[in-house]
């Protein structure tokens, strides 16, 4: 590993998060071979002044990001896989601050050798969500990016390909989606993976929703840790898993009723 930043308890606690949240995803197949990347905003972990900064091994991004200037975050490495970010985080990621000139970033953690792990290919998504994010201080700071196959799956069926008509299945199949879902699941039209026109789609999704489904490519979710974005998708994904297992079976899915679910959804907000 080159030049390298110090870690504290606290992030060192956020990085053992990451990796457990990483050895999930590859167990449940969400994230076969390099598939499924991960980001949180660690600025607050970071020293502000970094001595020799210039010293750390840095790179250029093919746009700049007016208002990252000065923020670090966490990302896992283009190419890497996420069953080997679970044993090693610090060979799997990387730790980057973005300069002064928003084109470019600095490694200050992560990698077996300068360079050697440089940012997932959808950081323009991550990077233009994260600063959505922070103009509307916002307190997400992780998004999660995975591949749970039965989401992915709805989204190749013409029917549910308008939102209003997805949401309602998901909601009807899984009471804990009205529940931890609640502003629903915003769907992007088909964009070539790592984009800049997939990010900006993505953000004009997140501005109204905490999930948004890439169709016929991934998932993708916000949450102020690892662990509650992670959930987001586990949730989802199990709406969607119970549809499939009864059409599996022959059967057509009741669900819950509209009434049943305006219950639900009372219920959730008079516990808040």
């Amino acid at each position: 590993m080159g030049k390298s930043i110090a870690i504290s308890q606290d992030l060192e606690n956020i990085i053992t998060n990451i990796a457990e949240v990483a050895r999930i995803l590859w167990k449940l197949g969400w994230a076969e071979s390099n598939a499924g990347n991960i980001s949180v905003n660690v600025t607050e972990h970071i020293p502000e002044d970094i001595k020799e900064l210039n010293k750390f091994p840095s790179k250029e991004i093919d746009k700049s990001y007016p208002g990252l200037s000065g923020f670090s975050f966490f990302i896992t490495g283009a190419g890497t896989r996420m069953r080997d970010l679970a044993k090693e985080p610090s060979g799997n990621a990387c730790i980057l601050r973005l300069a002064e000139k928003s084109n470019r970033y600095h490694i200050l953690w992560g990698g077996r050798s300068d360079l050697s792990v440089e940012p997932t290919s959808e950081i323009h998504s991550h990077l233009s969500i994260h600063r959505f994010l922070l103009q509307k201080k916002a307190p997400q700071k992780v998004i999660i990016h995975a591949h749970p196959e039965e989401l992915i799956a709805l989204t190749h069926v013409h029917e549910y390909k308008q939102e209003s008509k997805l949401n309602r299945l998901l909601r009807s199949m899984n009471p804990a989606v009205k529940i931890i879902i609640q502003k629903g699941v915003g769907l992007v039209p088909y964009r070539v993976p790592g984009s800049d026109e997939l990010a900006q789609a993505t953000v004009k999704a997140i501005e109204k929703h905490d999930v948004v489904l890439w169709e016929k490519h991934g998932c993708l979710a916000i949450g102020t840790d690892v662990l509650e974005a992670f959930d987001r998708v586990d949730i989802l994904n199990k709406a969607a898993r119970i549809f499939f297992m009864c059409k599996n079976a022959g059967l057509d899915p009741e669900g819950l009723s509209a009434a049943q679910l305006d219950k639900v959804e009372r219920l959730s907000w008079s516990k808040k």
